[in-house]
């Protein structure tokens, strides 16, 4: 596919440009294709086609980890949190998004 076909296309849903901003952000293969209405699959085609690489699965491993980290939050206070996670490169993420910061 071309660029001003994908952009013709996926217009209302901000086009490459869209897609650059969210490959740039990591965002999760699954969050992507949620937002372009498409599977995962096709995801992994369009960055293999538009970047030359396939998707790559860290972006998903970061989200699983946070999303772990919560889930700690979730059965200890903030002192044990931060003992835990206080030097992971995760840490300002996934306090953001636990109770201790709502």
């Amino acid at each position: 596919m071309i660029i001003k076909t994908f952009n013709k296309e996926y217009k209302k849903k901000g086009g490459m440009l869209m897609l650059n901003e969210m490959r740039a952000l990591m965002r999760p293969q699954q969050e992507i294709a949620n937002h372009f209405g498409v599977t995962s699959g096709r995801i992994v085609q369009w960055f293999e086609e538009f970047y030359g690489s396939g998707y790559d699965p860290r972006y998903d491993r970061r989200t699983a980890i946070v999303e772990s980290m919560v889930d700690f939050s979730e059965l200890h206070n903030k002192e044990e949190f931060n003992e835990a996670f206080k030097n992971s490169e995760y840490y300002e993420r996934a306090l953001m998004l636990t109770k201790y910061e709502k």
